[in-house]
């Protein structure tokens, strides 16, 4: 699911990701195209960057159709309460993470966090995310990944952006629909051993099943997601890497 690349530098203190900021090419198309030119691309260009949540959902529903697949008669149970937005909806966030995070270590309900993966905690990023026919990669959006045995941040933000605010001018109604274009959410995290697992080669591994809580939400404007946000991880090679497959995924809204 995640690659090992490093993410972009955290400004801990103001929480600011701290991307590049990427030369425009529209400004080198503007030295020899007329203003009418320019602006056919700024609009073809701000398309394609304001399409960007809603082809997030896209490959994260396979075009659309997870509800279809994702079902209990197809072997992908689930209750209610493992919903991603379920204690959100009901203000049973505190009090419910605060009983998984003090539990007893690794019990069947995954108290205390669940197993302790050294191989899993850290910072990851998203080289690929691909699903129903279409793709997006490290070269289009940033992604950062962090992860712990309980807590876990996830914030995605589109590169195009940066170029494309400054092509914009002061076409403030534009600009802002453009800043919306990204997503951020973080909660608590369920895991639970796999029994049975195999990797490359056919060999036993220790997979992980991780199912995603969120507390806090930008995409969430009231209605939760009918699905859980539910992946599992192995390592490859030892204690090295993340090949995570996504079993309804981990949010496109």
């Amino acid at each position: 699911r995640n690659g090992g690349a490093c993410p972009p530098p955290v400004d801990a203190a103001n929480m600011v990701l701290r991307y590049p900021r990427l030369a425009s090419p529209l400004a080198m198309r503007a030295e020899s195209l007329s203003t009418a030119r320019v602006h056919d691309f700024v609009q073809e260009d701000l398309s394609a960057a304001l399409d960007w949540s809603a082809k997030q959902g896209r490959i994260l529903t396979g075009g659309g159709v997870a509800e279809s697949l994702y079902t209990a008669a197809r072997g992908y149970a689930f209750e209610q309460a493992q919903l991603p937005h379920h204690h959100l909806e009901a203000g049973s966030t505190h009090d419910t993470f605060r009983a998984w995070r003090w539990g007893p270590p690794r019990d069947a309900s995954g108290g205390g966090g669940g197993p302790a993966l050294p191989w899993l905690t850290g910072g990851w990023s998203r080289p690929l995310f691909a699903g129903g026919g279409e793709e997006s990669s490290d070269a289009s959006e940033a992604c950062v990944n962090l992860v712990t045995p309980s807590l876990f941040v996830d914030i995605r933000i589109p590169i195009a952006r940066n170029a494309l605010l400054d092509a914009l001018g002061e076409r403030e109604e534009e600009r802002l629909r453009l800043l919306a274009r990204q997503h951020g959410f973080a909660g608590y995290a369920r895991l639970a051993e796999v029994q049975g697992a195999f990797g490359p080669g056919g060999a036993a591994v220790a997979a992980v099943a991780c199912t995603r809580h969120h507390a806090v939400d930008w995409n969430f404007l009231g209605a939760g997601r009918p699905r859980p946000n539910r992946w599992t991880v192995t390592p490859l090679g030892g204690n090295g890497g993340d090949n995570g497959g996504d079993n309804g995924g981990d949010n496109g809204g």
